[in-house]
């Protein structure tokens, strides 16, 4: 972590300031430390990471549980000749789309929500300079660590704070950033998804981009992947991903301005690790632009 990140952040519990003790420090970045606030509650700083103490999602996105069986490296490129060539089409023309906002907003200091395996913060971090300032969170402190990893191989100028948190309590003050990203981030949040756009909004005086796979409001297999999803035991549903709901939902009751920008569409093929996008069905990539009205 860097010293400049205390100036917005607030403790997860209490919401007042903190203090930084510095263990061990690498130039100007804090590798070992604790972070401490009035009321004593005390934050680990490890491998560069802040770690609020934020527990995985127990089956999917369990990054830990993953981690123990194979190294990052071997990870990503497994998921990445698993993913069918359409699917990573999109993704890579989306993070364009997404780079092009982040541009024409002259957002210099960013959040991206829900950083997972860093598809869209290493993108990032290959096509912008040192003068922007990034704050990766994500559920995981196994995941983030990783991530800081690959971005000091692929930029290492680049100053990333990485904070291992929960999205729906960003613990940061309000305005914090130019501009809040997340690139299918959020939504994989589930039923809380809709408290996702709401503190991604609360903490950015740009508001909210926000990439989503989203499917047909008719697609006939949401029932059948919903059933799927309950027998492996996934507490959840894509209902939020159906085009309307998903647009809905970033609304926020009304409370925010949306707009919508269509960046990829096609027709999804076999995959081995994914339900959704459905096999034979449409699929898109939206992008939503959120801010309060």
């Amino acid at each position: 972590m860097y010293k400049s990140i205390l100036e917005d952040l607030v403790c997860p519990k209490c919401k007042s300031g903190l203090s930084l003790e510095i263990l061990e420090q690498e130039q100007d970045e804090i590798i070992e430390g604790k972070l401490i606030c009035k009321d004593n509650h005390t934050w680990i700083i490890k491998d560069g990471v802040i770690n609020f103490e934020s527990q995985e999602q127990e089956i999917v996105n369990n990054w830990s549980e993953h981690y123990k069986n194979i190294n990052y490296d071997e990870l990503d490129k497994m998921v990445k000749e698993a993913t069918p060539d359409n699917q990573l089409e999109g993704y890579n023309i989306s993070k364009q789309v997404l780079l092009e906002k982040i541009k024409c907003k002259h957002a210099k200091n960013i959040i991206d929500i829900g950083t997972g395996r860093g598809m869209l913060l290493t993108y990032i971090a290959k096509n912008i300079t040192d003068e922007i300032s990034l704050v990766c969170v994500d559920l995981s402190y196994e995941v983030l660590k990783y991530d800081r990893l690959k971005v000091k191989k692929i930029n290492p100028k680049i100053k990333v704070n990485y904070i291992a948190c929960d999205a729906a309590r960003l613990p940061f003050k309000e305005n914090s950033f130019d501009l809040s990203v997340s690139f299918f981030g959020i939504i994989n949040m589930g039923e809380i998804a809709k408290k996702g756009v709401e503190e991604a909004v609360r903490v950015s005086k740009e508001g909210l981009i926000n990439a989503v796979m989203v499917i047909k409001d008719d697609n006939p297999k949401v029932e059948t992947i919903n059933k799927y999803l309950q027998d492996d035991g996934i507490d959840g549903k894509i209902d939020n991903i159906i085009e309307t709901n998903c647009f809905k939902l970033h609304q926020v009751d009304g409370k925010y301005n949306v707009t919508k920008e269509l960046t990829y569409e096609s027709v999804a093929l076999p995959s081995k690790y994914d339900y959704v996008p459905i096999e034979g069905e449409w699929f898109g990539i939206n992008v939503y632009d959120c801010k309060e009205n």
